[in-house]
């Protein structure tokens, strides 16, 4: 390295921040949430996950209703109930964002709050306390691809192992992320770059909540979060 007769040059100082700055990043790598394993479920909440998946597939609301309570919520702020549901998601089209939404829902994990107390995705279900939801998205995978452009063609720049990874700009709610969109992130490593949205998930986008009560799995509710009402549940076990 050459240096200028009063110390480092303007140039060799910021090339010698930035490796420090790189160096600090790599050294801390981002947090991890994997998902839960789905071996040890309840053989009713099975059923119950059963059939809501064959449900979407057909796009069966009747179906889906089956499985409520009466007292279902829908939304944090959109009414209780079949009519509720019913007058929110217009789940007689077939293009209802609804079935996109459980579609997705309903292809992860979940995690047990309790032995009664089930929820869908375990993204929101384990998000750290600490972290700002909407300013992240968490990796559904072992090896999702970190993009250098907003194109399924874009060079590959990194990749992510069930990563918690910031978003270049918060989401507002309600978050409502679509397949075949790209997040933009901002990656303590690799600066900014984009992900596939159909290989995250949004820990304030929606979640569905399931509950056992005198011995029979209910479907109690679908919501994404809006800050305004948010529920009081246990951190699951």
């Amino acid at each position: 390295m050459s240096f200028s007769p009063n110390g480092p040059s303007r140039r060799n100082l910021l090339s010698l921040l930035a490796g420090w700055a790189a160096s600090v990043a790599k050294a801390e790598p981002l947090r991890r949430i994997e998902p839960p394993r789905r071996s040890n479920l309840d053989p009713g909440l099975t059923n119950l996950l059963a059939r809501m998946s064959a449900g979407v597939k057909a796009r069966n609301y009747a179906a889906l209703e089956s499985l409520m309570l009466p007292t279902f919520r829908v939304e944090f702020d959109a009414g209780k109930g079949p009519v509720a549901f019913h007058r929110y998601w217009k789940p007689q089209s077939r293009d209802s964002q609804l079935w996109e939404i459980l579609g997705r829902l309903l292809s992860m994990p979940g995690s047990a709050y309790s032995e009664t107390l089930y929820a869908v995705s375990y993204v929101y279900a384990r998000f750290p306390f600490d972290l700002d939801p909407l300013r992240h998205v968490v990796a559904t995978g072992d090896s999702v691809d970190l993009l250098a452009e907003p194109s399924r063609e874009a060079r590959k720049v990194g990749a992510l192992d069930y990563s918690i990874v910031p978003l270049a700009k918060p989401m507002e709610p309600p978050v409502v992320i679509s397949p075949g969109q790209f997040l933009e992130l901002a990656h303590p490593e690799f600066g900014p770059c984009f992900v596939n949205s159909s290989d995250v998930y949004h820990p304030s986008a929606h979640r569905a909540f399931f509950e056992k009560r005198q011995g029979r799995w209910y479907w109690i509710s679908l919501a994404a979060a809006t800050f305004a009402d948010p529920p009081v549940v246990p951190r699951p076990s």
